[in-house]
């Protein structure tokens, strides 16, 4: 539990959660301002801070975290239902 209290963030890992964070949102059609990517950046820091601190092992922590997809599919259904009211 400590080492997840004392993990610091250099340029090296900050560009490895930023890389995740974006592919996220890339795959979610998702913005930075949305509501949804406040909470997402929080989870993949986390996960970052949880051990994940490769890209790679960051990634495959982030595809099976259950409430980062379940935000994804939020953002998608806000997205689907935006677009019909705009019609």
């Amino acid at each position: 539990m400590r080492a997840f209290f004392e993990t610091t963030f250099g340029p090296t890992e900050l560009s490895i959660v930023e890389a995740v964070f974006k592919q996220w949102l890339s795959e979610g059609g998702t913005t930075r301002d949305a509501p949804e990517a406040e909470l997402a950046a929080a989870i993949v820091i986390n996960l970052f801070r949880e051990g994940h601190n490769t890209g790679e092992a960051l990634r495959a922590a982030v595809v099976e975290h259950k409430g980062l997809a379940d935000l994804k599919a939020v953002a998608s259904f806000d997205d689907m239902q935006s677009s019909s009211l705009a019609r």
